[in-house]
C-alpha cells in the first residue's frame, strides 16, 4: 500500500483531506469453475481519501472503510453506516 498527500475530501467526514491510500481492488465475477482463478474480472475503485484523523483510525484498523455499489451511491464510507442510498457500506477485501 502507498500513501501520498492529495487534495480532496475525505470519505468518511468531509473535511480536507490529508493522504490518500490505494484503492482496493474488487473481482466481480470468476469462471464456472470455483478452483479455476485464471479467469476474474477485478476492477480497482477509486482512490480512498481520508483527513489525518480517519488516516490514523484506518492505519491503526479502527476504521474499517467500505463500499456502496448502488449505482446511485458508487462510494465509500465507514463499515456498519448506511450509504446515502440507504444501503450499508460493505466490506472490501484488500
Amino acid at each position: 500500500m502507498s500513501d501520498s498527500v492529495v487534495a480532496g475530501n475525505c470519505v468518511i467526514c468531509g473535511h480536507v483531506s490529508a493522504m490518500t491510500v490505494d484503492p482496493p481492488r474488487r473481482t466481480l465475477a470468476r469462471g464456472t469453475d470455483p478452483s479455476d482463478s485464471s479467469y476474474s474480472v477485478t476492477i480497482v475503485l477509486p482512490d480512498v481519501l481520508l483527513c489525518d484523523d480517519h488516516y490514523h483510525q484506518f492505519m491503526s484498523k479502527e476504521l474499517v472503510v467500505g463500499w456502496c455499489d448502488e449505482e446511485s451511491c458508487r462510494t465509500y464510507g465507514a463499515v456498519g453506516a448506511l450509504s446515502a442510498c440507504g444501503k450499508p457500506f460493505a466490506v472490501l477485501k484488500r
